[in-house]
């Protein structure tokens, strides 16, 4: 029953505190916010980037271009390398027919181009997709080099090294988020820490009372440190729902699209576990900035 009284007493006073000092702790949360927000938002791209090329990856593939004329059978030396390669998961030979079709489904209004000539100008092909095990850049480049010594081989096209540049602009986005996140952290910290220490200074006679009637430092830091947490945990809430609107309002304006090649269902919000960190994140930094300014103040 104590510790439920003195728990109520620190919230009480700190919610107190937090209504009659509200313009600073409004800027000490609005730094809060800033700072997660701009976090969030890096783990946020990182982690949709990450996963729409997890999911293109999956289907890495590489189209070896013959010779016109070139039927299977005369290709047959060709296909044996292909099946027997380690890094193919699966192959389709794509007729000039087929070729010729497939283009006329996917580009209607080009339809007409197609029909003026006299001769199929689409060469036959195969299609090849690779394990998802051997989806690096050394072993597609080998496979690569091997079906371009083929003299039926006329090119070899492939998506690996557009896939390893986003995989590096992805790296990249989450060390720049990590290190801006960081510093704006260590700025929230340092802003809760003052404004603790202005409601210290002005608050100096009480707590010297209190010290006179027998309080513990315990017992007198803990509405500074309630504070501080209860700021973190406002401000973090208010990061998440910031995010949340921002990306609610991509969402909408893509799907208004109709984009062909892209649709909503690649994007998702921030995990619950990673929601859970960001608060937490700003509950750990409204507590540490509390805790050094009072801290350091108790001891004059």
């Amino acid at each position: 029953m104590r510790l439920l009284y003195v728990l109520r007493y620190f919230l009480t006073e700190a919610f107190s505190n937090l209504w009659s000092n509200r313009l600073n702790n409004f800027i000490s949360m609005a730094i809060i916010v800033f700072s997660l927000f701009t976090f969030g938002l890096f783990v946020l791209t990182a982690e949709n980037l990450s996963d729409m090329i997890g999911r293109w990856t999956e289907n890495v593939r590489i189209n070896v271009f013959l010779s016109k004329g070139t039927n299977r059978n005369a290709a047959g030396h060709l296909e044996s390398i292909i099946k027997a390669s380690r890094v193919v998961a699966n192959y389709q030979f794509i007729t000039e027919e087929e070729a010729l079709r497939r283009f006329q489904k996917y580009y209607p209004g080009m339809k007409q181009l197609t029909t003026d000539l006299d001769t199929n100008p689409f060469p036959s092909s195969y299609e090849i997709t690779i394990r998802k095990e051997f989806q690096n850049k050394g072993s597609v480049q080998e496979l690569v080099a091997l079906l371009r010594n083929e003299k039926l081989v006329e090119d070899v096209e492939y998506d690996q090294e557009w896939i390893d540049r986003i995989q590096f602009i992805i790296r990249f986005v989450r060390i720049v988020g990590l290190f801006f996140g960081g510093i704006l952290m260590f700025t929230a910290t340092f802003s809760i820490s003052n404004v603790i220490k202005l409601m210290v200074l002005s608050r100096k006679d009480e707590i010297e009372i209190m010290r006179l009637v027998g309080a513990t430092n315990s017992f007198i830091k803990g509405p500074f440190l309630a504070e501080g947490i209860l700021q973190g945990l406002l401000g973090g809430i208010a990061a998440v729902v910031s995010l949340y609107l921002l990306y609610f309002g991509i969402i909408t304006k893509v799907s208004s699209l109709n984009a062909p090649f892209f649709t909503t269902d690649l994007l998702h919000f921030l995990s619950t576990q990673m929601v859970i960190a960001v608060i937490a994140g700003g509950m750990v930094v409204g507590f540490f900035g509390s805790f050094f300014s009072v801290e350091r103040l108790m001891r004059i």
